[in-house]
C-alpha cells in the first residue's frame, strides 16, 4: 500500500469513533494482500510502500481467519480532573519490511488549558503491547501544539466490548513525561492528563477485523 494512502486512511479512520461494522468493512479493505505461511503481507517493491503484518486472530464463523489490521483505534471523551478533553486515535503495526514499525494517529483536543489546546501525533508512531496487560497499549511519537513537536506517550486501556465505559486514557507530553528518560523540569512544554472515556469506545482491531485467509 502507498504511504500517501495508508497515512490518508490512518487520518481518515481517526476522525471517526468506532463502529464496528465499519472497522470490519475498512479491515477487509485496507488488507491489500492475504496472508502467507510466514504470517506477513507480500513484499512491494516500490519505493515508499508499507506493509501490513498478518497473524491468526479468532472469526465469529471459525475457521481460518487473519487480522491484517493489529492495532488500536476508537476514541471519545476522556474525563480528566481538570475537565472532558477529545481523544481521537489510530494505530496499526506495519510490516517488518516497512521501514518503520507503526503508524496512526492521535488528536488531543482539551478546551479547558489556556484557550483551548489542540495537541496532534506527527510521523511515525511506535505502538507498544504491555507485556503485564493484553488490553493496554502505548502509542509514542512526536505530537505538536504545544510549539515545536514534542515526545509523547499516550497509554490506553480497552476494557473490553462487554465493559462500556471501562476503558481509559493518559496522555503524557514533553516536560510532562514521568517515565523514563524524563525531560528537565522546566525545560520546553509539558502536558499530563488522564481518565476514563464516559462517551466513545476504545477498540482492539485484532478483535473486529478478521480476513479471510487464503491458505
Amino acid at each position: 500500500m502507498d504511504a500517501r494512502r495508508f497515512d490518508a486512511l490512518v487520518r481518515s479512520l481517526a476522525r471517526s469513533l468506532p463502529r464496528r461494522r465499519l472497522v470490519a468493512a475498512i479491515g477487509a479493505g485496507a488488507a491489500v494482500v492475504r496472508a502467507q505461511p510466514d504470517r506477513h503481507a507480500l513484499a512491494q517493491t516500490p519505493a515508499g510502500t508499507l506493509q501490513l503484518p498478518c497473524q491468526a486472530c479468532n472469526c465469529v464463523t471459525g475457521g481460518g481467519c487473519d487480522c491484517c489490521l493489529i492495532g488500536i483505534t476508537g476514541g471519545g471523551v476522556v474525563r480528566t480532573d481538570h475537565g472532558d478533553v477529545d481523544l481521537i486515535l489510530f494505530a496499526t503495526r506495519l510490516g517488518a519490511t516497512s521501514g518503520q514499525d507503526a503508524a496512526g494517529f492521535v488528536r488531543w483536543i482539551d478546551p479547558h488549558s489556556g484557550a483551548g489546546l489542540t495537541l496532534e501525533s506527527v510521523g511515525p508512531v511506535s505502538y507498544i503491547t504491555d507485556t503485564g496487560d493484553e488490553r493496554t497499549r502505548e502509542i509514542r511519537g512526536l505530537m505538536t501544539g504545544g510549539g515545536d513537536a514534542t515526545p509523547f506517550i499516550l497509554r490506553v486501556f480497552d476494557a473490553g466490548p462487554d465493559k462500556p465505559g471501562k476503558d481509559t486514557a493518559a496522555l503524557q507530553v514533553g516536560s510532562g513525561i514521568s517515565a523514563q528518560p524524563t525531560p528537565p523540569s522546566g525545560a520546553g512544554f509539558g502536558y499530563a492528563a488522564q481518565g476514563p472515556l464516559v462517551g466513545g469506545d476504545l477498540q482492539l482491531l485484532g478483535e473486529v477485523a478478521p480476513v479471510k485467509a487464503s491458505r
